[in-house]
Order: structure tokens, then C-alpha cells, then sequence
């Protein structure tokens, strides 16, 4: 390539990549027309020539096709991989190594947006190279940035939407000490937003290249499918925990079952021998209750043993959630209970033990 383009008079820098070679092949197939069209060259060569660097244009175009089709074919594998977690935790931990990975990039950021503050949090780079030492301390410091409407990152949470940075030195929308801490040259930015809100973003750049329009593409691609995964490893947690909080739940209504079936097993046996006794006051178990708790904690705890929300709580007795958990605190620290479950279990054996 660089042979034919020479001998037609065009100087030829190294291309380095399919885009930037078919940009030349497009520049001296324009030189060559305009030599065949002038006629300071002879028609017949320069037309081969023509002919040839047509040829190897379509021939590069295809060369970048191929890159894209092998780029996100590590992307799926590199997604593939992080599905096997079903951890959200494990997840963070893994997506900056996994973009480094399925997408070909240097270096990555993954940062947390919480509200309206921008909190870079964790990188990856290929190599220990010491000229990253001040972006890892950078990131070490857990800066807080508030994300104002300069910021283009601020641009991301609004449109939804990845961005590419060609040119950070002369882009007023880039965060100054960022640059400066990681030097950028070019790079390439999206949001993670696994259920519609923007909860993060990733940051990628090859470290001594320039990213392309492919790179932007493939990391929007990447954030979009570990959004997927974020959101449905959150979900496969909270359905662990509800699980679990059945579990104890059947656990204490069995106990309570046992209790009583053991009780009227008792009551059966001695109930001769009780009929001679003289009568005895009994303390009632929901008397136990009542000189424990106040009237409205007593209502609180009765609502939480049919399984009742706190929201669900505060709609029927018409107070706040807040109120609401307030009193569940003070029924746990009254019952000696460690958690909402031992506390029903309590309810249920008082309550459920009672003659009346």
C-alpha cells in the first residue's frame, strides 16, 4: 500500500489503524483523480494506480470490519464470563478488569454517583506503569465533585447517552483535576444505568492511542449489558434475603405449633388433677404484653406477625414510616429480641397461649 501510494507522488505517513488508512487511501485516490483529470501524469499509470488504491481501501474497510466483528465478540465473552456472578459486589469488583478485557482498552474507571455528587472509586490498567501513580492516589482520595452543569459528566446523567473526548485539554467540560491526574490524551465515558437512573459511569482510554468512535460504541455496549447483570444480581440477592427471612419466619411458627401441642398435651394429662385444685388467678399473656408495651406498640407488633411492612404498618395506623420504626425499636428493645422475627415469635407464644 504505502508502495503504490508513494509511487503516485503521495506522501504517506504510518496509519497505524484501519480508520486512519482509509482516510489516506481516500486523500490519494482524490490526488490521483485530479492527476488523471489535469493530465500531468499518464492516464494509463495513474488510472492503474487509482484502480489499486480503490482496491486497497475496499480491502482496509473490510480489515476494519473484521476488527469490529472480533472487538465485540470479546465484548459477549467478556459479559458471558460476569454472568456466572450473581453477586452485586463481586460484580464491582470485576467490571473494571472485564472492560480492560472485552473491550481492548489501557485503563478504566468505574465512579458512583450518589445524588448530586460524582465519586470516582476504583480503576484498572494493564501493567503497573509509574506514570499512573498519581491517578491511583487520586482515586485513593475518594474525591467528591459536585456534578454542575459544566461537567460532562453532568451531560451523561441528563441524556443517558456515552461520550467521546478527542481533544480534554481545549473540552470545557472536562474535570480539570481528572486530566491532570491521569493525563489524557482522548477517551471515552458512560453512564451505568441498570434500572433507568444513571448510578455510575466508566472511563476508558488505550493509555498511548487514541480512541476512535468504535471504542465509545463498544464501552456503551459493555455498560449496557453490566447493567443488565448489575440489576439482576441486586435482585437475586433480595430474593436470597426474603428467602432466608421465611425461613426463620416457618421456623418460629413451628416452634410456636410444638409449643402448643405440647401444652395441650400437658392440659389434657393434669386436667383431673387441676379440677380439684382450688382456683388460681392465671396472668393473662396478652396482660404480659400490655405491661411491656404501650397501646400503640402493641398495635404495631399485632400488624407485624400478619407480615405487615413498615409502609403497610404506617398506612393502617395512619403515623409516618418513620414513626413506625421508631416503635419497632422500642418493641425489640422491650422483648429482649434480636430481630422482627423473634419478636413475632414472641407475640405468637403469649398471644397464642392465651386462654381467652
Amino acid at each position: 500500500m504505502r508502495k503504490v501510494l508513494e509511487l503516485a507522488g503521495t506522501p504517506v505517513a504510518g496509519a497505524g489503524d484501519p480508520e486512519s488508512a482509509e482516510v489516506s487511501l481516500t486523500v490519494a485516490a482524490g490526488e490521483l483523480g485530479e492527476r488523471l483529470a489535469t493530465g500531468t501524469a499518464d492516464p494509463a499509470q495513474v488510472g492503474a494506480l487509482l484502480a489499486k488504491v480503490y482496491a486497497l481501501r475496499h480491502e482496509l474497510s473490510e480489515l476494519r470490519e473484521d476488527e469490529q466483528a472480533q472487538r465485540r465478540a470479546a465484548l459477549d465473552a467478556s459479559l458471558v464470563r460476569l454472568g456466572a456472578a450473581t453477586d452485586s459486589d463481586e460484580l464491582l469488583d470485576r467490571a473494571c478488569e472485564a472492560v480492560v478485557e472485552g473491550c481492548g482498552f489501557g485503563r478504566v474507571m468505574l465512579s458512583r454517583v450518589d445524588g448530586s455528587l460524582w465519586r470516582p472509586w476504583k480503576s484498572y490498567a494493564v501493567g503497573d506503569r509509574e506514570a499512573d501513580r498519581p491517578f491511583r492516589e487520586w482515586i485513593t482520595a475518594i474525591p467528591e465533585i459536585r456534578l454542575d452543569n459544566m461537567l460532562l459528566e453532568t451531560e451523561m446523567v441528563r441524556t443517558r447517552q456515552p461520550a467521546l473526548v478527542t481533544d480534554p485539554v481545549h473540552d470545557p467540560r472536562v474535570y480539570r483535576p481528572l486530566l491532570r491526574a491521569s493525563a489524557l490524551t482522548s477517551y471515552v465515558a458512560a453512564p451505568l444505568l441498570p434500572t433507568g437512573r444513571v448510578i455510575g459511569f466508566l472511563h476508558a482510554d488505550h493509555l498511548d492511542a487514541p480512541v476512535t468512535a468504535l471504542d465509545r460504541d463498544l464501552l456503551w455496549a459493555f455498560a449496557l449489558g453490566f447493567g443488565r447483570l448489575f440489576e439482576r444480581a441486586v435482585l437475586l440477592t433480595r430474593l436470597r434475603e426474603q428467602r432466608e427471612q421465611v425461613r426463620v419466619a416457618m421456623r418460629t411458627v413451628e416452634a410456636v405449633l410444638d409449643d402448643l401441642a405440647s401444652a395441650e398435651i400437658e392440659l389434657t394429662r393434669h386436667a383431673a388433677v387441676a379440677e380439684l385444685r382450688p382456683a388460681r388467678t392465671r396472668p393473662r399473656s396478652s396482660a404480659a404484653l400490655e405491661r411491656l408495651l404501650t397501646a400503640r406498640e402493641h398495635e404495631v407488633l399485632a400488624l407485624m406477625a400478619t407480615g405487615a411492612t413498615n409502609n403497610r404498618i404506617a398506612d393502617e395506623l395512619v403515623i409516618t414510616s418513620g414513626t413506625v420504626k421508631s416503635h419497632v425499636k422500642h418493641i425489640l428493645r422491650k422483648l429482649g429480641a434480636e430481630n422482627r422475627a423473634e419478636a413475632i415469635s414472641q407475640y405468637f407464644r403469649l398471644t397464642m397461649a392465651d386462654p381467652s
